[in-house]
Protein backbone atom coordinates (compact mmCIF):
# COMPACT_ATOMS: atom_id res chain seq x y z
CA UNK A 1 0.00 0.00 0.00
CA UNK A 2 1.74 3.36 -1.13
CA UNK A 3 1.80 6.30 1.48
CA UNK A 4 -0.96 8.45 -0.98
CA UNK A 5 -2.97 5.53 -0.11
CA UNK A 6 -2.42 5.79 3.66
CA UNK A 7 -2.80 8.76 3.79
CA UNK A 8 -5.70 8.89 1.44
CA UNK A 9 -7.30 6.39 4.06
CA UNK A 10 -6.93 8.68 6.96
CA UNK A 11 -8.26 11.12 5.67
CA UNK A 12 -11.45 9.18 4.88
CA UNK A 13 -11.86 7.87 7.83
CA UNK A 14 -11.22 11.29 9.94
CA UNK A 15 -13.26 11.84 13.04
CA UNK A 16 -15.70 14.75 11.42
CA UNK A 17 -18.07 14.76 14.68
CA UNK A 18 -16.44 14.35 18.00
CA UNK A 19 -18.92 14.27 20.05
CA UNK A 20 -21.03 11.45 17.70
CA UNK A 21 -17.97 9.60 18.05
CA UNK A 22 -17.41 9.73 21.72
CA UNK A 23 -21.00 9.01 22.38
CA UNK A 24 -20.37 5.50 20.19
CA UNK A 25 -17.64 4.29 21.92
CA UNK A 26 -17.81 1.69 24.45
CA UNK A 27 -17.60 2.93 28.07
CA UNK A 28 -13.83 1.80 28.82
CA UNK A 29 -12.49 3.44 25.99
CA UNK A 30 -14.60 6.89 26.83
CA UNK A 31 -12.69 6.61 30.61
CA UNK A 32 -9.69 6.59 28.42
CA UNK A 33 -10.05 9.40 26.42
CA UNK A 34 -11.34 11.23 29.23
CA UNK A 35 -8.46 10.61 31.51
CA UNK A 36 -5.92 11.32 28.82
CA UNK A 37 -7.65 14.36 27.35
CA UNK A 38 -6.83 15.84 30.71
CA UNK A 39 -3.37 13.70 31.47
CA UNK A 40 -1.53 15.23 28.00
CA UNK A 41 -3.45 18.73 28.25
CA UNK A 42 -0.05 20.87 27.88
CA UNK A 43 -2.34 24.31 29.04
CA UNK A 44 -3.36 21.74 32.02
CA UNK A 45 -0.06 20.53 33.41
CA UNK A 46 0.83 24.21 32.88
CA UNK A 47 -1.54 25.64 35.31
CA UNK A 48 -1.70 22.64 37.62
CA UNK A 49 -2.45 22.43 40.99
CA UNK A 50 -0.32 20.99 43.87
CA UNK A 51 -3.03 19.11 44.87
CA UNK A 52 -3.88 17.81 41.05
CA UNK A 53 0.24 17.13 40.61
CA UNK A 54 0.18 14.53 43.46
CA UNK A 55 -3.59 13.27 42.36
CA UNK A 56 -3.06 12.86 38.74
CA UNK A 57 1.09 12.54 38.42
CA UNK A 58 2.55 11.49 41.96
CA UNK A 59 3.07 8.21 40.01
CA UNK A 60 5.09 9.81 37.39
CA UNK A 61 9.05 8.20 36.09
CA UNK A 62 10.42 11.26 36.10
CA UNK A 63 12.88 12.64 38.80
CA UNK A 64 11.56 16.00 37.22
CA UNK A 65 8.99 15.74 35.79
CA UNK A 66 6.96 17.63 38.49
CA UNK A 67 9.35 20.70 38.27
CA UNK A 68 7.63 23.95 36.92
CA UNK A 69 10.16 24.74 34.59
CA UNK A 70 10.74 24.66 30.73
CA UNK A 71 13.62 22.44 31.81
CA UNK A 72 11.63 19.63 32.23
CA UNK A 73 10.75 16.30 30.67
CA UNK A 74 7.37 17.33 32.37
CA UNK A 75 6.77 20.85 30.49
CA UNK A 76 9.34 19.90 27.39
CA UNK A 77 8.30 17.03 25.03
CA UNK A 78 11.72 17.98 23.16
CA UNK A 79 13.85 16.61 26.21
CA UNK A 80 12.37 12.96 25.35
CA UNK A 81 14.60 13.11 22.41
CA UNK A 82 17.48 13.74 24.07
CA UNK A 83 19.05 10.29 25.40
CA UNK A 84 22.01 11.36 27.12
CA UNK A 85 19.46 13.39 29.09
CA UNK A 86 16.89 10.78 29.92
CA UNK A 87 19.94 8.85 31.22
CA UNK A 88 20.80 11.79 33.28
CA UNK A 89 17.65 13.05 34.48
CA UNK A 90 15.15 9.99 34.37
CA UNK A 91 14.09 7.09 36.45
CA UNK A 92 13.53 5.51 33.42
CA UNK A 93 16.13 6.28 31.03
CA UNK A 94 17.84 3.23 31.02
CA UNK A 95 14.63 2.07 29.03
CA UNK A 96 13.65 4.72 27.47
CA UNK A 97 17.04 5.60 25.76
CA UNK A 98 16.99 1.76 24.91
CA UNK A 99 13.64 2.26 23.37
CA UNK A 100 14.36 5.34 21.25
CA UNK A 101 17.41 3.52 19.53
CA UNK A 102 15.11 0.75 19.14
CA UNK A 103 12.79 3.00 17.11
CA UNK A 104 15.70 4.29 15.40
CA UNK A 105 17.26 1.08 14.14
CA UNK A 106 13.09 -0.20 13.01
CA UNK A 107 12.24 3.33 11.38
CA UNK A 108 14.59 4.29 8.64
CA UNK A 109 13.00 3.76 5.05
CA UNK A 110 10.07 2.37 7.09
CA UNK A 111 6.46 2.86 6.97
CA UNK A 112 5.71 2.79 10.93
CA UNK A 113 2.63 2.63 12.81
CA UNK A 114 2.66 3.92 15.94
CA UNK A 115 -0.13 2.48 18.43
CA UNK A 116 -1.96 5.13 21.08
CA UNK A 117 0.72 7.44 19.94
CA UNK A 118 0.14 9.52 22.96
CA UNK A 119 1.83 12.78 22.20
CA UNK A 120 3.71 11.20 19.61
CA UNK A 121 7.04 10.76 21.30
CA UNK A 122 7.77 7.87 19.17
CA UNK A 123 6.24 8.73 16.13
CA UNK A 124 8.72 11.98 16.47
CA UNK A 125 11.54 10.05 16.52
CA UNK A 126 10.20 7.13 13.94
CA UNK A 127 10.17 10.58 12.07
CA UNK A 128 13.23 11.97 13.03
CA UNK A 129 15.25 8.53 11.98
CA UNK A 130 13.78 8.91 7.95
CA UNK A 131 10.31 6.87 7.93
CA UNK A 132 9.12 7.43 4.99
CA UNK A 133 6.19 7.47 7.29
CA UNK A 134 4.75 7.40 10.62
CA UNK A 135 1.28 7.19 11.56
CA UNK A 136 0.21 7.68 14.61
CA UNK A 137 -3.25 7.11 16.35
CA UNK A 138 -4.77 7.53 19.47
CA UNK A 139 -8.23 7.55 20.97
CA UNK A 140 -7.71 10.63 22.70
CA UNK A 141 -8.40 14.07 20.42
CA UNK A 142 -6.37 16.34 22.63
CA UNK A 143 -3.13 14.09 22.11
CA UNK A 144 -3.39 13.95 18.33
CA UNK A 145 -3.70 17.51 18.26
CA UNK A 146 -0.44 17.66 20.44
CA UNK A 147 1.10 15.33 18.30
CA UNK A 148 0.34 17.38 15.26
CA UNK A 149 1.80 20.73 17.10
CA UNK A 150 5.26 18.73 17.71
CA UNK A 151 5.71 17.44 14.32
CA UNK A 152 5.49 20.79 13.25
CA UNK A 153 8.14 22.65 15.92
CA UNK A 154 10.14 19.86 14.43
CA UNK A 155 9.38 20.64 11.18
CA UNK A 156 8.83 17.11 10.16
CA UNK A 157 6.41 16.60 6.78
CA UNK A 158 6.66 12.41 7.23
CA UNK A 159 4.44 12.10 9.99
CA UNK A 160 0.48 12.08 10.15
CA UNK A 161 -1.80 12.13 13.52
CA UNK A 162 -5.28 10.73 13.34
CA UNK A 163 -7.92 9.46 15.83
CA UNK A 164 -8.42 5.94 15.54
CA UNK A 165 -8.99 2.39 17.62
CA UNK A 166 -5.92 0.18 18.20
CA UNK A 167 -8.88 -1.91 18.84
CA UNK A 168 -10.29 -1.76 15.15
CA UNK A 169 -7.91 -0.54 12.32
CA UNK A 170 -9.43 0.71 9.03
CA UNK A 171 -5.74 0.05 7.23
CA UNK A 172 -5.09 -2.81 4.80
CA UNK A 173 -3.91 -6.15 5.34
CA UNK A 174 0.04 -5.70 5.25
CA UNK A 175 0.52 -2.23 4.91
CA UNK A 176 3.39 -1.70 7.86
CA UNK A 177 6.51 -2.59 7.83
CA UNK A 178 7.09 -1.82 12.08
CA UNK A 179 4.45 -0.94 14.55
CA UNK A 180 5.29 0.90 17.98
CA UNK A 181 3.57 -0.37 21.11
CA UNK A 182 5.12 1.98 23.62
CA UNK A 183 3.00 1.87 27.31
CA UNK A 184 -0.15 1.01 25.36
CA UNK A 185 -1.08 -2.88 25.36
CA UNK A 186 -2.51 -2.72 28.94
CA UNK A 187 -4.92 -0.01 27.90
CA UNK A 188 -6.53 -2.19 25.38
CA UNK A 189 -8.22 -6.01 24.88
CA UNK A 190 -4.85 -7.54 24.29
CA UNK A 191 -5.71 -10.52 21.99
CA UNK A 192 -8.29 -8.11 19.88
CA UNK A 193 -5.06 -6.38 19.06
CA UNK A 194 -2.55 -9.34 18.40
CA UNK A 195 -4.91 -10.08 15.77
CA UNK A 196 -5.02 -6.60 14.29
CA UNK A 197 -1.36 -6.45 14.43
CA UNK A 198 -0.37 -9.39 12.75
CA UNK A 199 -3.03 -8.31 10.03
CA UNK A 200 -2.01 -4.99 9.23
CA UNK A 201 2.02 -5.95 9.67
CA UNK A 202 4.06 -6.72 6.39
CA UNK A 203 5.44 -10.21 6.52
CA UNK A 204 8.78 -10.20 8.13
CA UNK A 205 7.88 -6.82 10.02
CA UNK A 206 8.04 -5.92 13.66
CA UNK A 207 6.28 -5.25 16.47
CA UNK A 208 8.75 -3.45 19.09
CA UNK A 209 6.98 -3.22 22.65
CA UNK A 210 7.82 -1.58 25.76
CA UNK A 211 5.76 -2.15 28.67
CA UNK A 212 5.33 -1.76 32.80
CA UNK A 213 5.63 -5.55 33.60
CA UNK A 214 2.72 -6.40 36.48
CA UNK A 215 4.47 -8.92 38.29
CA UNK A 216 5.97 -7.71 41.47
CA UNK A 217 3.40 -7.48 44.11
CA UNK A 218 4.63 -4.51 45.64
CA UNK A 219 4.06 -2.34 42.27
CA UNK A 220 0.47 -3.63 42.02
CA UNK A 221 -0.60 -2.70 45.40
CA UNK A 222 0.76 1.15 44.58
CA UNK A 223 -1.31 0.84 41.10
CA UNK A 224 -4.15 0.00 43.37
CA UNK A 225 -3.85 2.63 45.93
CA UNK A 226 -3.43 5.61 42.81
CA UNK A 227 -6.49 4.88 41.05
CA UNK A 228 -6.84 8.33 39.72
CA UNK A 229 -3.67 8.27 37.79
CA UNK A 230 -5.49 5.13 35.66
CA UNK A 231 -8.32 3.48 34.06
CA UNK A 232 -9.74 0.73 36.14
CA UNK A 233 -9.12 -1.34 32.75
CA UNK A 234 -5.55 -0.69 32.95
CA UNK A 235 -4.76 -1.29 36.46
CA UNK A 236 -6.55 -4.77 35.97
CA UNK A 237 -4.42 -5.48 32.24
CA UNK A 238 -0.66 -4.47 33.52
CA UNK A 239 1.05 -7.50 31.36
CA UNK A 240 2.81 -10.60 32.33
CA UNK A 241 3.93 -13.85 30.81
CA UNK A 242 0.56 -14.78 30.08
CA UNK A 243 -0.11 -12.10 27.46
CA UNK A 244 3.31 -13.05 26.14
CA UNK A 245 1.78 -16.79 25.73
CA UNK A 246 -1.05 -15.18 23.45
CA UNK A 247 1.34 -13.29 21.14
CA UNK A 248 3.15 -16.29 20.55
CA UNK A 249 0.39 -17.59 18.38
CA UNK A 250 0.73 -14.79 16.14
CA UNK A 251 4.25 -13.23 16.34
CA UNK A 252 7.93 -15.24 16.89
CA UNK A 253 8.56 -13.58 20.69
CA UNK A 254 12.03 -11.93 20.64
CA UNK A 255 14.56 -9.99 22.56
CA UNK A 256 12.58 -9.82 25.75
CA UNK A 257 15.01 -7.26 28.18
CA UNK A 258 13.50 -6.33 32.16
CA UNK A 259 14.58 -2.53 33.15
CA UNK A 260 14.11 -0.62 36.74
CA UNK A 261 14.66 -2.36 39.73
CA UNK A 262 16.41 0.20 41.63
CA UNK A 263 15.96 2.57 39.82
CA UNK A 264 12.78 4.29 40.64
CA UNK A 265 14.55 4.91 44.17
CA UNK A 266 16.03 7.72 42.80
CA UNK A 267 12.65 9.56 43.03
CA UNK A 268 14.62 10.61 46.11
CA UNK A 269 17.57 11.31 45.54
CA UNK A 270 18.80 11.87 41.80
CA UNK A 271 22.85 11.71 42.79
CA UNK A 272 21.87 7.90 43.57
CA UNK A 273 20.51 7.25 40.21
CA UNK A 274 23.66 6.58 37.99
CA UNK A 275 24.66 3.49 41.18
CA UNK A 276 21.39 2.24 40.53
CA UNK A 277 21.32 2.12 37.10
CA UNK A 278 24.73 0.49 37.49
CA UNK A 279 23.15 -1.57 39.38
CA UNK A 280 20.26 -2.86 37.59
CA UNK A 281 21.93 -3.04 33.98
CA UNK A 282 24.70 -5.62 35.32
CA UNK A 283 23.17 -7.23 38.15
CA UNK A 284 19.11 -7.69 38.63
CA UNK A 285 18.53 -7.75 35.12
CA UNK A 286 20.48 -10.53 34.39
CA UNK A 287 18.88 -13.13 37.62
CA UNK A 288 17.17 -15.30 35.99
CA UNK A 289 13.14 -15.00 37.43
CA UNK A 290 14.46 -12.37 40.02
CA UNK A 291 14.52 -10.48 37.26
CA UNK A 292 10.89 -10.67 36.34
CA UNK A 293 9.94 -8.31 39.54
CA UNK A 294 11.11 -5.69 37.01
CA UNK A 295 9.03 -2.37 36.58
CA UNK A 296 9.12 -2.75 32.99
CA UNK A 297 10.38 -4.60 30.16
CA UNK A 298 10.82 -4.48 26.48
CA UNK A 299 10.13 -7.07 23.69
CA UNK A 300 9.86 -7.66 19.98
CA UNK A 301 7.12 -9.20 18.03
CA UNK A 302 8.15 -10.96 14.82
CA UNK A 303 5.29 -11.67 11.86
CA UNK A 304 6.94 -14.30 10.10
CA UNK A 305 6.24 -16.00 6.91
CA UNK A 306 3.49 -18.66 6.97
Amino acid sequence: MSTEKIIQSIKDHSITNSDEWFANLEKRKQEEVLLHDKLRDMDFRKKISKEDKKKFFSNTRLVNGLDDSEDSLFMNNQKWFNNEYLLKNSISGLSESYFNELISENSKGNIVLDMACGFGRESIIAAKSEAELVVGIDLSPVSVKEGNELALKNNLNNIIFSVADCENLYFDDDTFDTIICARMLHHIEFETVMKELQRVLKKDGRVICIEALGINPLLNFYRKVTPEQRTHWETANILTFKHIKVAQKYFKVQNIKYWHFLSPLAKFSRVLLPIFNFLDSNLFSKIPFLNRLAWTFTFELKKENS
